[in-house]
């Protein structure tokens, strides 16, 4: 790791030598920016390093390194900040350029005291998320204790026992929630602390401020109005189906969900509905396990797979080191591992590396392209500064992953690479293939937007003491229609039990990401000349698309996101009507299978029968500002 004082004195040296007529101040700023910058990626290289080796490897020892490690950024970013500050009290002196570069670097810091106790806070909160377990009595009265990877979220996966599935749903809030929950308290106060200490109201200001757009939060809202309903009849249509499973004991037709039926510790996700919930089963299945389990597929040949899509653009080929580096799969020597997939730059321009317990089936073939997608993002900006080796703004790296493994699980892409036999192009399989993907897109919307409305809320203060987890539920029932399977209680604090919320991710990310997806795939297929309906698209081997795609990856966030997208889109703002194009086939067949079943949509005082939403007109195409 760098020397501190070294490095405190390196970054001095810029403020130093003030010139004395021979350069300007734009060019003082300049030189110690490019002190830092080369500053800023060795120290980078050395953090992430020892971020990893905790990752996969979760002991008291490598966390006591990377608490170690935390506070010197801490420090090394406070003094950057100091040494920004003076350049910045000369703004008329400064090109646009060079005041967007300084105020990008370093922040104002807690004191040591809270600094320190701030890493801390955070350190346990991720590793009671990585190493907490759920018990329970086996088969033969022996005590069977699952991780969340793989055993809870193949229970979530695979069982349709609705008393097993609230099990496990209930201990894995017990054992991660509640113990995180007075941790989330403190590192919400210190974070809002720091916050106001760079002239933001709170956490959630900072957050925001981070896309450049006023009234955010009202723009995004905004956009979800928009999308609400066909995700209400998603929703409608999902509900029937997991009624025809568990029956009127525990699904109400004309009410919210039960959180714990769909598919994933969270629901986030509802991929894993798709078996029950497949419009026209007798039509040619769109998860090919069996087909790559019958072609003898293993972890490396799926990424080389999921290689071969970027490449045939004319995109960057995997990094030397990635399969030797990477952790691809779960570890057998007994070390507890953080199992949630995630990609890494390691700031050196060669270094990128995958974070994976991969098990062989389609699921995690489609994983793999989402974290390449990622990768592909850190090699294209790898010659910005370190100040920009970042996503234009934090939805672009995930629309880019999900991009790329929307295309991947095309019929005509799967048939296209072997992994599905027959090409067949009809009505039934369009409609199996959209409420596939609806499964993992629209479903996520109000889960990835109320997950951090409530955390804007709570940050600001719009809670009482004791009410967040209350709050978060009304949130939930009100926007997802879903609640919670058990009664909560005052030591209960869900949204921890995540690994975004207890390891600090925000995750309008997520909601941004699945609006701009859509964009960026409506773009790209068009340059790669497809013709129809744009969910049947796939650029795969299109050079025309890859070039374009290339050219707005390699900006990183050297420029505002609005002219990132005007790069890659033509436009300047984020707009539902391209997801609202490629689902409308989806949303034209729901409305009438709703109808058919006799199903309204919305859920308790908000629902509305069959009779009134049979009279509702098309939801057509739309788009929205940001």
């Amino acid at each position: 790791m760098e020397n501190l004082v070294l490095m405190t004195m390196v970054l001095l040296l810029g403020t130093s030598a003030i010139s004395s007529g021979e350069t300007s101040w734009d060019d003082e700023a300049q030189q110690y920016l490019a002190e830092y910058n080369e500053l800023a990626l060795g120290y980078s290289n050395s953090h992430t390093k020892i971020q990893w080796e905790y990752n996969i490897n979760l002991t008291d020892h490598n966390a006591q390194k990377a608490k170690e490690a935390s506070l010197e950024w801490t420090k090394m970013a406070r003094e950057a900040y100091k040494n920004v500050s003076v350049f910045l009290t000369r703004p008329d002196e400064l090109s646009p350029e060079t005041k967007r570069m300084l105020k990008k670097v370093g922040s104002r810091e807690l004191d040591d005291e809270d600094a320190k106790r701030l890493t801390e806070v955070s350190s346990e909160m991720q590793k009671i998320y990585g190493s907490s377990k759920c018990c329970r009595s086996g088969p033969e009265g022996e005590e069977e204790c699952l991780n969340l990877e793989p055993g809870l979220t193949k229970i979530f996966a695979m069982s349709r026992n609705y008393s097993e599935l609230k099990w496990a749903w209930e201990n894995w809030r017990t054992v991660v929630g509640r113990k995180i929950h007075p941790l989330y308290l403190e590192y919400a106060q210190l974070k809002n602390k720091e916050a106001q200490l760079n002239n933001f109201t709170d956490y959630g200001h900072r957050w925001r401020d981070e896309y450049e757009t006023p009234a955010f939060e009202e723009d995004m809202m905004g956009l979800f109005d928009e999308v609400r309903p066909l995700y209400e009849q998603l929703h409608a249509y999902i509900r029937r189906k997991l009624f025809e499973v568990y029956g009127p004991e525990v699904i109400n037709l004309s009410g919210p969900l039960p959180a714990c039926v769909l598919g994933d510790m969270w629901g986030r996700f509802w991929t894993n509905l798709d078996a029950i919930a497949q419009p026209y089963p007798h039509q040619p299945a769109l998860d090919v396990t069996p087909a790559m389990e019958a072609q003898g597929f293993n972890i490396s040949h799926m990424y080389m797979v999921a290689e071969d899509f970027f490449t045939s653009m004319g995109l960057e080929p995997l990094p030397k080191y990635f399969f030797e580096r990477s952790m691809l799969t779960k570890p057998e020597d007994g070390r507890e591992v953080v199992c949630h997939p995630s990609a890494w730059d390691f700031f050196d321009g060669e270094d990128y590396r995958i974070k994976m317990c991969t098990i062989v089936n389609y699921e995690n073939l489609d994983t793999i392209h989402h974290e390449l997608g990622h990768v592909q993002y850190f090699q294209q900006y790898s010659k910005q500064p370190a100040i920009y080796r970042d996503g234009a703004n934090g939805g672009f790296h995930e629309a880019i992953g999900e991009l790329m493994s929307m295309a991947f699980s095309t019929p005509n892409h799967l048939h296209k690479i072997g992994l599905l036999e027959d090409k067949v192009e009809n009505e039934e399989m369009d409609i199996n293939f959209l409420l596939r993907i609806s499964l993992k897109t629209v479903s996520t919307l109000p889960f990835h937007l109320v997950n951090d409305l409530w955390r804007w809320k709570a940050f600001r203060g719009d809670y009482k003491d004791g009410t967040w987890n209350q709050e978060f539920w009304k949130l939930k029932e009100k926007y997802l229609g879903v609640v919670a399977p058990v009664p909560r209680t005052p030591e209960d604090l869900d949204p921890p039990a995540l690994f975004h919320i207890s390891g600090n991710y925000d995750m309008i990310r997520y909601f941004t990401r699945t609006i701009m997806q859509f964009q960026f795939a409506e773009t790209l297929c068009d340059l790669a000349g497809h013709q129809g309906p744009l969910h049947t698209c796939d650029f795969y081997g299109s050079k025309e698309a890859g070039a374009k795609l290339k050219e707005m990856l390699s900006l990183g966030s050297s420029r505002p996101w609005q002219e990132a997208m005007e790069v890659m889109t033509g436009q300047r703002k984020m707009v539902a009507g391209p997801l609202l194009r490629y689902f409308d086939p989806l949303y034209q067949w729901l409305k009438q299978k709703n109808q058919e079943n006799g199903d309204g949509v919305g859920w308790g005082q908000d629902y509305v029968p069959v009779l009134q939403t049979s009279q509702c007109t098309t939801h057509l195409p739309s788009s929205s500002p940001l």
